[in-house]
């Protein structure tokens, strides 16, 4: 929340009932190398777009070490 980078949303998950359910964010590694995809439950995201439309940020109140505690999405 304190508009760091830890991380990038690689994919969203959806449920049986086509709703969105999860989302895919990459953690840790340098440079696309070394990522470790890990699942996080959309309720847990804030996303927000700047106030001209253009920038859209996705928040998470965790660290990048919490995420990359969480055991990797193998999907």
């Amino acid at each position: 929340m304190n508009d760091e980078n830890i991380g990038e949303v690689d994919r969203l998950l959806l449920s049986t009932a086509g709703d969105l359910d999860r989302a895919i964010i990459d953690v840790g590694g340098f440079l696309g190398l070394g990522e470790k995809p890990v699942a996080v439950d959309m309720e847990d995201l804030t996303i927000m777009r700047a106030a001209d439309g253009g920038d859209l940020r996705v928040y998470i109140d965790a660290t990048q070490e919490s995420l990359e505690a969480k055991p990797e999405f193998r999907g």
